[in-house]
């Protein structure tokens, strides 16, 4: 289970990593930790003692190997079109929004991020099961994927469960709300 934040060198949240990698990164002095678990668990070892880590901060010394992506989901695709119908340019609130295909699924269009765009519930309907041509209408912007890096937007990590000791870095963090049982 990736329990552990990671933090880039300007305490941006990257990512997240096992409790076992971060003690890995810490023990060569590629990061250090940032907060230990709130409820006071504690690593042994026959030499030493520390606190489970929660966030961790990476050194520059540290590259990502594998590319980051943005995750796919709602939330994002409407951040990527800036909160605009892209059909009318109808400004659309959370609650407001459909996904609309492009290319239609009965017409073979999948669910990625260059086939979906957000709509206006008003222009879903008009265009329906067609393609634009069939439906004489156009996009206002192609769909694209975006960078995770990209400044202009604010993607979230997404998450399955709030730690206490992320709190300082919710802005950056999505998450489906998990009670504790």
């Amino acid at each position: 289970m990736n329990d552990t934040l990671v933090l880039d060198i300007n305490w941006k949240p990257t990512g997240f990593t096992t409790w076992q990698n971060a003690v890995k990164l810490l023990w060569e002095g590629r990061a250090e930790v940032v907060k230990e678990d709130e409820a006071g668990r504690k690593l042994h070892s026959p030499s030493f003692t520390m606190g489970m880590p929660r966030v961790i901060s990476v050194r520059n010394a540290w590259v990502r190997r594998k590319r980051q992506a943005v995750p796919f989901s709602r939330r994002n695709i409407l951040a990527r079109d800036e909160h605009q119908c892209q059909y009318c340019g109808h400004e659309l609130a959370l609650n407001e929004f459909t996904l609309d295909h492009v290319v239609p699924r009965s017409k073979g269009g999948l669910s990625t991020w260059l086939n979906l765009v957000a709509s206006c519930i008003r222009c879903n309907k008009r265009k329906a099961n067609k393609t634009l041509a069939e439906a004489g209408m156009k996009l206002m912007r192609q769909p694209f994927e975006p960078k995770a890096n990209d400044p202009r937007y604010n993607f979230k990590l997404h998450i399955r469960k709030m730690r206490p000791e992320w709190k300082e870095w919710q802005n950056f963090l999505y998450w489906n709300v998990v009670l504790d049982a």
